[in-house]
């Protein structure tokens, strides 16, 4: 079997859960900017997932802090749902990876809430997930590849 084929394999039989993904860093709907920017900053995960009743409404990243808030006279009173980007799907722990990395493409989104059967927040899936997992699971495949697809490299690197 291919090594490609080994990678997708994989992603199309294992689970989300198998990437262990820790729970969200979760704010309600009723907060501040400035509780927003707290979360991001002191969790270290590149987004905060904006929740009512534990269900995913939004989602703040690094992108909407720059584009949205940075560059702009914004209060950090200001509710933080004008401007979170709207959760517009979901999907289960126990979805396959590869519906996951395919709805990222098709919605052109980086970041998925991951719910429970009643559709609570347990994780939220970033890209970074993904490429982590790849490192880990297929280390000869990713971390031997040279800078350039097409380029040679005459000897092993460190030799």
């Amino acid at each position: 079997m291919a090594e490609s084929d080994i990678v997708r394999e994989t992603f199309e039989t294992d689970p989300i859960s198998a990437l262990g993904l820790p729970e969200p860093v979760s704010i309600g709907t009723d907060a501040s900017i400035g509780a927003a920017l707290f979360a991001v900053q002191k969790q270290g995960q590149g987004y905060v997932l904006v929740t009512e009743a534990g269900r995913p409404r939004g989602i703040m990243t690094d992108r909407e802090v720059l584009t949205k808030i940075v560059a702009r006279d914004v209060k950090y009173e200001t509710n933080v749902m004008q401007f979170v980007s709207p959760v517009t799907v979901t999907l289960t722990a126990s979805q396959p990876i590869a519906r996951a990395v395919k709805m990222m493409i098709a919605e052109g989104i980086e970041n998925i809430a991951v719910v429970d059967a009643e559709g609570k927040a347990t994780a939220v899936l970033r890209t970074l997930d993904v490429i982590h997992f790849l490192a880990e699971a297929f280390p000869q495949q990713v971390l031997n590849l040279p800078p350039r697809p097409d380029q040679f490299m005459p000897k092993p690197e460190g030799a």
